[in-house]
């Protein structure tokens, strides 16, 4: 399941590449489903490089992102929703698959006659007795109070309603790049951390007819050398990029090379656990933990306050009991 932002900011190139690797996936087996991120479609940036220069490059519409990936899902789906691109797949005998699409035609939302499809979809797939596996790309519940305006789907009360009332208990998002899991009433949403982000999770569920059981692996790719150092390393440059650029402000003018130094290692490592759903050791943190605390008006005060909410917590494994 690849729950959209398959490209950079949707190249054709780059899909038609993709779709050939998940081709060869295909051969062996393996089912694939896709759905459009907000970086796949009618993008008016996509790009292509080379050496030092950047030129425009043809994207691609709803109707060519599924010509393209015709067969993760658009081929042999059970319901479609010509006025999202939404689908659900039969994947076992009492699973379907709901592929929800809130960017083919409206950004980040769904419009009222997709909100009746659904509906009416649910409640055929209810009457079956059986259950469902919701997937979309941006989040049904919050899950960072700093993100949320592009973030959560526009109406997503709206389909969290849809959800409880036949019995949706688990959705899957991948706009985030995070690995976090919130509920919200009977509803559980696991934001999947992106494959390309340190450390390179993917996610296994196995279902049971009784319950969803969520776990992560990190990916191991034996063609590079230390992958795994190398990928953390790339991770750590961003956040490094981030700190000396704040740094060189006139708001820590007074501080110290050594306390910089401290201060930026420790904002690192706990925004890489904050990305990797590990659980954070407070008492290895606290005092940069108040320093960060006394600057209140700071980004970087306001993100770690942010992601404090959530880093004590197991965010890589959870049962979703049906």
């Amino acid at each position: 399941i690849l729950p959209g932002d398959l490209t950079f900011n949707g190249e054709r190139k780059s899909h038609e590449d993709l779709a050939d690797k998940l081709k060869d996936m295909i051969n062996t087996g393996i089912q694939v489903y896709v759905i459009p991120g907000n970086h796949d479609i009618n993008c008016n940036n996509s790009a292509g490089f080379l050496g030092e220069d950047i030129y425009n490059v043809e994207s691609v519409s709803a109707d060519e992102f599924r010509e393209i990936y015709s067969f993760c899902g658009y081929k042999n789906f059970r319901h479609f929703d010509k006025f999202s691109g939404s689908y659900t797949v039969s994947v076992g005998t009492d699973l379907y698959l709901l592929m929800l699409d809130t960017n083919s035609y409206k950004m980040n939302s769904m419009g009222e006659k997709s909100l009746i499809w659904l509906d009416n979809v649910l409640n055929e797939i209810c009457k079956e007795g059986k259950s469902v596996l919701a997937v979309s790309h941006q989040t049904i519940l919050e899950h960072n109070y700093m993100f949320t305006s592009g973030f959560v789907i526009k109406n997503a009360d709206r389909i969290r309603a849809l959800y409880e009332k036949y019995n949706v208990r688990l959705n899957l998002s991948g706009h985030m790049h995070i690995q976090h899991i919130e509920s919200e009433k009977e509803i559980v949403e696991i934001v999947t951390s992106s494959l390309a982000v340190y450390p390179n999770h993917f996610a296994n569920i196995i279902y049971d007819g009784e319950s969803f059981d969520y776990f992560t692996e990190s990916l191991n790719v034996k063609t590079i050398e230390n992958f795994n150092k190398v990928s953390r390393s790339e991770f750590d440059n961003v956040g490094k990029r981030q700190m000396s650029r704040l740094f060189k402000s006139d708001e820590f003018e007074g501080v110290s090379k050594e306390e910089i130094k401290k201060l930026s290692d420790a904002f690192i490592k706990m925004n890489e656990l904050y990305f990797s759903g590990e659980i954070l050791n407070r008492e290895d943190f606290e005092d940069i933990i108040k320093f960060w605390e006394s600057h209140d008006e700071g980004y970087t005060s306001k993100y770690i306050k942010s992601i404090l909410q959530s880093v004590f917590r197991e965010q890589n494994k959870h049962k979703v009991l049906l």
